[in-house]
C-alpha cells in the first residue's frame, strides 16, 4: 500500500471520528430527555421514588460524564493520530512543506484543545452538574465560550484535514500526469 493511500486512510478515520465525536456529544443529552419523556415501565418505580426532575439531573450528569471521558480519550487519540500522520509524511514522503506545516499544525490544535480547552470545558462543567440552570450565569457563559473555541479550533481542524487531503489529491494526479506523459515519450 503505497504512502498516500494510507494518509487518505488516516486522514478518513480522522475525520470520522470527530464527526461521530460531535454526533455523540449531542445525541447523549438528547438521549436523557427522550428517556425522561418515554420512560420504559420499569422506570416508573423509580420515576415516584426521585422524582422526574431529580431522575433528569442524575441522567444528564451521567451523560456529561460520558462526554468528558470520550472527548478526553479522544484528544490523546488525536495527538497521536496526527504525529503518526506527520511522521508518515516527514519521513515516508515526498510532501511539500504546506502539507507538513499543515499537518503539523493540526497536531499543535490538537495539542491546545486537548491540554488547554477540553480541561476548562470539564472542570467548568462539573462545577455546574448540580446547579440550576439560572444560577451561575457568567460561569455558564465562560463554559460556552470554551465550547466555542473547541468548535471553533474543531473546524480549523477538519478544514486543515480536507485541505491536506485536496493537496494530496492534486499533487497525485499531477503526479500520474507526469507518468503518463513519460511512458507516452518512451514509448515513441
Amino acid at each position: 500500500m503505497n504512502t498516500r493511500r494510507i494518509i487518505c486512510t488516516l486522514m478518513g478515520i480522522w475525520i470520522g471520528g470527530s464527526l461521530f465525536m460531535a454526533a455523540a456529544a449531542v445525541f447523549s443529552f438528547r438521549l436523557v430527555n427522550e428517556l425522561i419523556l418515554n420512560p420504559a415501565p420499569e422506570m416508573a418505580p423509580y420515576f415516584k421514588l426521585l422524582g422526574a426532575e431529580k431522575l433528569r439531573m442524575i441522567a444528564r450528569y451521567q451523560a456529561a460524564e460520558f462526554n468528558r471521558s470520550l472527548f478526553e480519550g479522544w484528544g490523546l487519540v488525536q495527538i497521536l493520530l496526527g504525529l503518526l500522520i506527520f511522521g508518515i509524511l516527514l519521513f515516508g514522503s515526498k510532501e511539500g512543506k504546506l502539507t507538513l506545516g499543515i499537518s503539523l499544525s493540526m497536531v499543535l490544535l490538537c495539542t491546545v484543545m486537548h491540554l488547554g480547552v477540553t480541561p476548562s470545558i470539564v472542570g467548568y462543567g462539573r462545577t455546574l452538574d448540580f446547579v440550576g440552570p439560572d444560577k451561575e450565569p457568567q460561569l455558564r457563559s465562560r463554559v460556552q465560550a470554551f465550547h466555542y473555541a473547541y468548535s471553533g479550533l474543531e473546524g480549523l481542524k477538519l478544514l486543515s484535514a480536507v485541505v491536506i487531503l485536496g493537496l494530496m489529491y492534486r499533487d497525485g494526479k499531477r503526479r500520474i500526469n507526469h507518468d503518463d506523459r513519460f511512458d507516452d515519450r518512451e514509448a515513441a
